[in-house]
């Protein structure tokens, strides 16, 4: 599963590169017009809800199929349900929509997020019994992670405010870390991510979040390039994912 993981995220994220979009937020409607005249249309409302709520499902179950003897467990199933929580509270409350998703692309986003969460709960129980990690991370994991979360959080509800009201046309965000990255969201998404795999410690818990930074990396490549063509006086110094580097 680690394998399986790491290569489906990674392979997204080249495909992203090469200007394969999965169909949501901006490149919901791209390729073709005729091939997605004949794809099923969802909401993104409903899309998105679709692709988080069986992962949010499945922490909450964590706590009921697993005992929660060790403290390192309950912070991993603590720290999935709450983000996915968080996600689908933003679908409802925060998100300001112009758009739509393609259900060819949210099964899948909703499949990966779901079996992740489930196996790498599943992979942190396997490990009971086991002696701890010599090096003890998941405190620092925990602090990364209500960072991720956190600012992850703040930027989704700047971009939630750059259109008023009926408005569907997409600006240029500002405000946070908008000012040098294009795609500070995601940045804070990785955080969070790796503050999962530090709570966990397992091999699964870092090839997932490794292959979700691989995918996030071509997702926020193509974004830059989508603003770039999109906006006749995008700021260049404006990177895309990580201020001053990439």
């Amino acid at each position: 599963m680690s394998v399986i993981s790491f290569t489906s995220l990674a392979s997204l994220g080249l495909s992203e590169l090469r200007g394969k979009h999965l169909h949501y937020s901006k490149f919901w409607n791209s390729g073709s017009k005729t091939s997605a005249a004949k794809k099923i249309k969802l909401s993104s409302r409903t899309g998105m809800l679709i692709a988080y709520t069986p992962a949010f499902l499945a922490g909450v179950a964590s706590f009921v199929l697993y005992p929660q003897e060790n403290i390192r467990i309950l912070l991993l199933c603590s720290a999935l349900t709450i983000h996915f929580f968080k996600r689908i509270f933003e679908v409802l409350f925060v998100h300001s929509y112009s758009g739509g998703m393609i259900l060819d692309s949210v099964l899948p986003i909703s499949l990966s997020y779901f079996l992740s969460t489930a196996t790498v709960t599943y992979a942190q129980y396997l490990t009971q019994g086991f002696p701890e990690p010599s090096v003890d991370l998941k405190y620092l994991g925990c602090l990364l992670f209500l960072i991720g979360i956190s600012g992850n959080f703040y930027h989704h509800y700047l971009l939630s405010k750059i259109r008023s009201k009926g408005d569907k046309d997409y600006k240029i965000p500002k405000g946070g870390l908008f000012g040098l990255v294009i795609c500070p969201h995601y940045l804070f998404e990785i955080v969070g991510f790796v503050g999962i795999s530090l709570i966990s410690q397992t091999l699964y818990a870092f090839s997932f979040t490794i292959g979700s930074a691989l995918y996030l990396i071509g997702r926020s490549c193509a974004t830059r390039r989508w603003y770039l063509s999109k906006f006749d006086h995008f700021p260049k110094n404006v990177k895309a994912l990580i201020p001053f580097v990439l």
